[in-house]
């Protein structure tokens, strides 16, 4: 009988036992395995949804930086062939992407100016206002006509200004006299002149030529 009390005895300390480890095993896994194990996925799901993110930044930023080059390339080709509006509009796309380059809004400054003196131009010109230039500016001129006689060259090109042209009288020399050619277009190269020179002259019934001054 003592033998069966012991061997029940042990039974229940036994069952005991195994109770209270599979509390403190269920109790370390929930308590502190289980949510080791959460956070670590979630630490690893944060750092492939940054890795994706950052490379979804690179690629927003590479396409942006060719968009802005692209820009600039159009700008400039705009910007020698003295389409002034259309570069005034591809530098202010280009400068709206990176704001604090300095190149698009120096060209901008630039651009502007030119279009201010056109506008100027053309209001002189509208008031058939003849502009005489009298020192080098550096420029080329297309030529329709020169003259000795001062009068002479600015009665027709205050005739020609009337009809809606942008004239102007270049004073220059030439063997030693001064002339005064009515200039019918001017511009920043040679080649650019002289490939609107022919096209001039037909217009006005003249022989054009380029005059650097």
């Amino acid at each position: 009988m003592s033998d069966s009390n012991s061997s029940g005895k042990a039974g229940v300390v036994i069952v005991i036992i195994v109770i209270v480890l599979g509390g403190l095993a269920a109790a370390w896994y929930f308590g502190m395995y289980k949510p080791e194990q959460e956070a670590k996925e979630q630490a690893r799901l944060e750092q492939i949804a940054e890795a994706e993110a950052e490379k979804k930044r690179q690629q927003q930023e590479a396409q942006k930086k060719g968009r802005y080059d692209q820009l600039i390339v159009d700008a400039d080709a705009a910007f020698e062939q003295e389409n002034w509006e259309s570069a005034r509009s591809l530098y202010s796309d280009a400068s709206s992407l990176y704001p604090g380059q300095p190149y698009p809004q120096d060209q901008l400054s630039i651009v502007n100016a030119k279009l201010d003196e056109i506008a100027e131009r053309e209001a002189r010109r509208a008031a058939g206002v003849v502009e005489t230039v009298s020192s080098p500016t550096g420029r080329f001129y297309v030529i329709i006509s020169s003259s000795v006689d001062e009068d002479l060259a600015m009665d027709y090109a205050k005739k020609l200004a009337k009809e809606g042209t942008s004239v102007k009288i270049v004073q220059h020399n030439f063997n030693d006299l001064p002339f005064h050619g009515v200039s019918v277009g001017d511009y920043d190269t040679w080649d650019q002149a002289v490939n609107n020179s022919e096209s001039l002259g037909n217009t006005y019934g003249k022989k054009a030529w380029v005059l650097k001054y």
